[in-house]
């Protein structure tokens, strides 16, 4: 029973391989269609079966391949409807490795997980910066919140290399947002530098007068991230 069990899973895995080429070939080869997204809904059906099938059995290889199916269904579906935004197929890539990092912790070796981690988290990061470059105030919106959203989940996860990623990223959109409003509106300067003075002294002085307190939540939270991954 479980040989004809096996049987039966390895044809269905052949049919949906066998869906996703003839998805991306019909994609490459017959760009005419009448409703965009239509290729790109097979092979999500097919990449959505590939994870739970993998998740199900443990299998790296499943999951790999859920994942470039995936992503390959998320480009089409861009491509059919004419979007072009970089974060539109970087941010799913970024993900992606960040998920396979996470789920698949036991067999990739310890000393390729931060690197990888790292990679995916730059994906997502980085991808908001071809637009903000041209002056998009929406693209630093949402790098302000991809990169809280990166914090959020580094702190969740308690991994050290999303933190700093993260972080670092939401500290550059900030100065980017200062610096951009500045360009628009020469006087946004003058105010946020009065601003930023004003916060420097005050927070100086609330460390002074709680030095002790303060050296005590530092030790704290150094102690803290020497636990994370």
């Amino acid at each position: 029973r479980d040989v004809e069990r096996s049987r039966g899973l390895g044809d269905v895995y052949k049919r949906q391989a066998l869906t996703v080429v003839v998805g991306v070939s019909q994609f490459l080869f017959s760009p005419a269609i009448y409703w965009p997204g239509v290729n790109s809904l097979a092979l999500l059906l097919a990449g959505g079966f590939y994870f739970w099938r993998g998740l199900e059995e443990k299998r790296t290889v499943l999951l790999l391949g859920s994942a470039v199916t995936l992503n390959i269904s998320l480009a089409m579906l861009w491509k059919d409807l004419n979007w072009s935004d970089p974060q539109l197929f970087l941010v799913p890539v970024g993900i992606t490795v960040l998920a396979i990092v996470e789920l698949l912790r036991s067999e990739i070796p310890t000393r390729l997980q931060n690197p990888l981690r790292y990679a995916g988290a730059l994906s997502i990061l980085v991808s908001p910066t071809f637009e903000i470059v041209g002056g998009s105030w929406i693209h630093l919106i949402t790098l302000m919140l991809t990169s809280i959203v990166v914090v959020v989940v580094a702190m969740g996860l308690r991994v050290k290399a999303l933190m700093y990623t993260g972080s670092a990223f939401l500290i550059a959109d900030l100065i980017a947002i200062v610096v951009r409003g500045s360009i628009d509106q020469p006087s946004l300067l003058w105010l946020a530098g009065i601003a930023v003075g004003a916060a420097v002294i005050g927070l100086a002085a609330y460390c002074e007068r709680n030095r002790e307190k303060m050296l005590q939540q530092l030790r704290y939270l150094s102690s803290e991230l020497e636990t994370w991954n």
